[in-house]
């Protein structure tokens, strides 16, 4: 006889396991995502941006201390704040000194091999021997200082990303700075013009070096104003002639005499939209950013009057 168990086992019915999401679930984890990215992306933009307008503050303050030191080894005299000689004689010969960057349409340098004339690579490669090496045993009078060629470049300076126009004609540009025209510059035939150090007054307000948005494939010459503003009107009078540059959204950065760096922000929608035009003839007054600047740009153009360093700022 075959006992049967006093209890017999009862078989739980086994639960399916979910092997993948609802709809509505996967909806609602792209959404937790797609709101963690709007709340993070604008912090992640702007600890870039700070990067780099710090790396750029770094780099012109050491052309700045390369500008001083140079003054320092050549008895108070400033080093040529333009990009080419007043006379069209070789850099070497110049009576102002070899330019602190010879632009590169000047020079006769060879490209390397693999380097295409009228490229990219063509233009940096030359920008960057305008500053190293302008010509054959001749070094550049910062480059001494500053042995580092890419220091010429503005990280935010994205103008590099354009593409080289017709011989050199622009818009691509790899070099960011300008120097100031009356700080043996462009402009050192006007009786504003300073050759010496000593010469500059409160030498923690002048500016030296401006980042510059010149539209033609570098920025040449020297920074100008087309009027620098007087000390009577508090400098409510000067007017941009060359274009000022946005490099870091709505801000650009200037070294000073003194040695130290900063960076400015622009007060005016006016000063930004000259400095973001990307017209070829822009700084010739090609297209109406100039003009408007000019009119409306009245807080931003006194503040670079009254930092702009001359014998008509005393």
């Amino acid at each position: 006889m075959i006992m049967k168990p006093l209890f017999t086992s009862i078989r739980k019915p086994v639960k399916r396991l979910r092997l993948a999401f609802t709809l509505i679930e996967l909806l609602v984890v792209i959404a937790i995502i797609a709101i963690l990215a709007a709340m993070l992306l604008p912090a992640l933009a702007k600890a870039k941006q700070r990067a780099t307008t710090a790396a750029c503050l770094n780099d012109i303050k050491q052309l700045d201390l390369g500008w001083i030191m140079y003054s320092d080894d050549n008895n108070d005299l400033l080093c040529n704040l333009s990009t080419y000689t007043s006379t069209g004689a070789p850099v070497h010969a110049a009576p102002e000194g070899i330019p602190w960057r010879t632009q590169f349409n000047y020079m006769n340098a060879p490209l390397p091999t693999g380097i295409l004339p009228n490229t990219e690579a063509a233009q940096k490669y030359l920008t960057e021997m305008g500053f190293q090496q302008p010509a054959p045993g001749i070094a550049g009078p910062l480059y001494q200082y500053c042995k580092n060629p890419d220091l010429v470049h503005c990280p935010g300076d994205k103008r590099y990303q354009m593409p080289v126009g017709s011989g050199y004609a622009g818009p691509y540009s790899w070099d960011s700075f300008s120097g100031a025209a009356f700080l043996n510059g462009e402009a050192r035939a006007s009786s504003a013009n300073l050759n010496k150090r000593t010469s500059i007054t409160r030498p923690s307000d002048k500016i030296i070096l401006i980042e510059g948005a010149d539209m033609r494939g570098q920025n040449l010459g020297s920074w100008e104003m087309s009027n620098y503003g007087t000390v009577a009107a508090n400098f409510t009078d000067a007017k941009f002639l060359d274009s000022p540059a946005a490099f870091h959204v709505t801000s650009a950065d200037f070294n000073f005499c003194d040695g130290h760096a900063e960076s400015h922000k622009w007060l005016d929608g006016s000063t930004l939209a000259y400095a973001n035009d990307t017209f070829p003839t822009k700084d010739a007054g090609g297209d109406a950013t100039r003009g408007n600047a000019q009119a409306s740009s009245l807080r931003d153009q006194q503040w670079v009057g009254s930092h702009y360093p001359g014998t008509q700022n005393p």
